[in-house]
């Protein structure tokens, strides 16, 4: 059963994702209008609200689609097909413009990027450099993906009391982490991508691979809730309130609490409420057409929006965009800066929608399936003879 908010979900996030980068483009002239920009995103967190619910997400609806007795090696070539072609190309693309900037390759984080290790050493050079900064959230994706056809065994067994005891249980654990490995981790060179703590105290609470798999791990035990009947009458508003909730509350907590830790939880009510209304056959807000085929894009438009936007904006300095997005920016009059924004989102939409069916999707059909199990194709029919 396809679930179509969710889609739906997906393609608010990476709406906020988007948002989120488009802050630091430096499009405003106006500081007036630049820190309204800035209050609307959060200062940037709304796109941290917006991992939590991809990874939330990409565990519930694996765990919804997995069927008994599925393979783990025909997991694991479906997951890679999915997101490999495309990963692949953007890195072929990026790393050619930054050669053509003039830039010396740094092989090692390229390398490291290119087959989504980068997050797993604490070097803050292998996240300043990767070719695609949006691509360490693929990096938590695949240790999701390596270890999912062995949780979703012990997920299974689970009874529903259970199930919400390990959501609980992983909520807590979100909140504790920073709460331990913040004051341990402080003293150290600061992060050069968040305005507040150290780099490795932002690498354990936001980039660390085990760290993040607890969003992903909430949406497969919420996924089976959900499937069992289970689920108890949380509405839609009320978990979008929630939400909202805390993520105004994070403008009064201390930084490491407004990375990662409170989010989760607040994100799987949301999430299984609109699973909730996906299976009771009733309509939402997020499950309309549009917002289904936005969401059919988004790994597409997440994956690409970085290149797009900065590639866009340095053009209009006549430049090529080096590593760390470097370039002259320019900024615009308030009207200008917001229609260029909103620009570069339809062109992102656009350039997404190319890669999906260019790329995307015949990669899918082709090799997402070992050849045996492919569709034979028809043998072209004899000429017949004229008569």
């Amino acid at each position: 059963m396809k679930l179509p908010s969710l889609e739906g979900l997906r393609a608010v996030g990476v709406v906020f994702v988007f948002a989120s980068h488009a802050l630091v483009l430096g499009a405003f002239k106006d500081p007036n209008a630049l820190s309204v920009f800035n209050t609307l995103t959060g200062d940037g967190r709304l796109a941290f609200l917006a991992v939590s619910f991809f990874l939330v997400i990409s565990g519930f609806v694996l765990t919804w689609s997995a069927k008994p007795g599925q393979s783990a090696t025909g997991f694991w070539r479906r997951r890679v097909m999915r997101i490999g072609p495309s990963h692949v190309l953007l890195a072929v693309l990026a790393l050619t413009q930054f050669a053509a900037a003039g830039e010396t390759i740094r092989w090692g984080p390229a390398v490291a990027n290119l087959f989504l290790v980068q997050n797993w050493w604490p070097s803050q050079d292998l996240i300043m450099y990767q070719f695609n900064g949006a691509t360490w959230t693929l990096a938590v994706e695949m240790l999701c993906y390596a270890m999912f056809p062995l949780l979703i065994r012990f997920v299974r067994r689970l009874g529903t009391r259970a199930l919400w005891s390990w959501i609980i249980g992983l909520g807590a654990t979100a909140v504790l982490i920073p709460a331990i490995s913040y004051p341990l981790l402080s003293g150290f060179p600061p992060s050069q991508f968040y305005p507040a703590g150290s780099w490795p105290q932002l690498w354990a609470l936001y980039f660390f691979p085990p760290v993040r798999c607890i969003d992903f791990l909430i949406g497969m035990f919420l996924a089976r809730i959900v499937a069992s009947g289970s689920w108890p009458r949380i509405r839609i508003l009320p978990a979008a309130l929630l939400n909202l909730a805390v993520f105004l509350l994070l403008y009064h907590l201390p930084v490491p609490f407004g990375i990662a830790a409170l989010y989760p939880v607040p994100a799987a009510l949301l999430i299984g409420a609109l699973a909730a209304q996906d299976v009771a056959g009733r309509r939402t807000a997020l499950s309309a057409p549009f917002m289904v085929w936005l969401g059919d894009l988004s790994f597409a438009i997440y994956i690409t929006h970085l290149t797009v936007m900065f590639a866009v904006h340095a053009a209009f300095a006549g430049e090529l965009v080096g590593y760390a997005h470097s370039y002259t920016p320019t900024a615009f009059d308030t009207p200008a800066a917001v229609a260029f924004v909103v620009a570069l989102y339809v062109l992102c939409v656009a350039v997404s929608w190319v890669l999906h069916v260019t790329v995307e999707m015949p990669a899918i059909r082709r090799w997402s399936r070992p050849a045996a199990q492919r569709a034979p194709r028809r043998p072209n029919p004899e000429p017949q003879p004229q008569t």
